[in-house]
């Protein structure tokens, strides 16, 4: 899975960099996306064979948005402190906003940028 989530930064950098985003900005929404992917990895599909992870970015209205959508199982986020249990802070510092819908059948993790 680790080569998926490295095409999948190599395809979304080469996506935002023709549309004028900034280095830092890619780097920030690369981060981020490669975050919300691992956590797809890491928690909607524990204990589970196969799955999906789909990354939909458009550029609209002067904001990016990208979607990061899964068919696994909603694990809630650790109340306590730990060294686990950070990636939404991060996409909710990183962006502009974060939305996640969660049901029976799925997350999908809405993150929105501001873009040139």
């Amino acid at each position: 899975m680790a080569e998926r989530l490295a095409e999948i930064r190599r395809k979304l950098t080469g996506w935002l960099k023709p549309i004028g985003v900034s280095s830092a900005s890619i780097a920030d929404i690369v981060l981020v996306v490669n975050e919300a992917c691992t956590n797809c990895i890491e928690h909607a599909y524990r204990d589970i064979v196969g799955g999906f992870i789909r990354v939909d970015a458009v550029h609209d209205n002067g904001q990016i948005v990208v979607d990061i959508a899964d068919d696994g199982v909603w694990q809630t986020p650790p109340t306590q402190p730990s060294t686990r249990g950070r990636g939404l802070p991060i996409m909710r510092a990183v962006s502009a906003g974060v939305d996640v819908d969660s049901s029976p059948e799925g997350t999908t993790v809405r993150m929105r940028f501001a873009a040139p």
